[in-house]
């Protein structure tokens, strides 16, 4: 696999201060209407499933945050900032939790990476430079799809083979 630049690090740390602050500021818009008790179940209910199924991506390297999304705006908003201009060179892939949250992978760094618990709800925006494309992997290390620039949907019958992604 070829070499890229990495960002200038005041770029860099530009796009993980927007991601920091996504998963600061949506919380905050959306309105809860539970009781404490409700909000300790619920809070209880979803530990134990995020302990159960936690999607990986394994290496991510300096700068590579794994952002937990915890609710359905943030998912888009963290595709959408994927899109813009502070983010080219990155490709950014989201995978369901199984549990209606998310979790999400910026990536710049070329390279192999073993994934795990990738189960449903999957996109990805490839925003990389040169028409480098994301590819997905089965464990046979057989390419299943291959992500040109733009945002696409994963299929879930892609995500669930999906066992290696490269980016590049």
């Amino acid at each position: 696999m070829g070499t890229r630049s990495i960002p200038g690090p005041r770029r860099a740390l530009r796009a993980l201060v927007m991601l920091i602050g996504l998963a600061l500021v949506v919380p905050t818009m959306i309105v809860a209407s539970t009781t404490s008790a409700t909000a300790a179940s619920t809070a209880t209910s979803t530990a134990v499933a995020t302990a159960a199924w936690t999607p990986r991506v394994v290496p991510l390297y300096s700068g590579e945050p794994r952002m937990d999304l915890s609710f359905p705006e943030m998912r888009e908003e963290f595709l959408d900032i994927c899109e813009t201009e502070q983010f080219n060179g990155y490709a950014c892939i989201t995978v369901g939790d199984g549990d209606g949250t998310h979790t999400g992978f910026p990536m710049f760094k070329c390279g192999w990476r073993k994934v795990y618990n990738f189960i449903n709800a999957g996109a990805v925006v490839n925003n990389q430079y040169g028409g480098a494309r994301v590819r997905l992997y089965n464990a046979s290390q057989a390419e299943i799809a291959s992500y040109g620039n733009g945002r696409h949907g994963i299929p879930n019958e892609i995500l669930y083979a999906t066992e290696w992604i490269s980016v590049c």
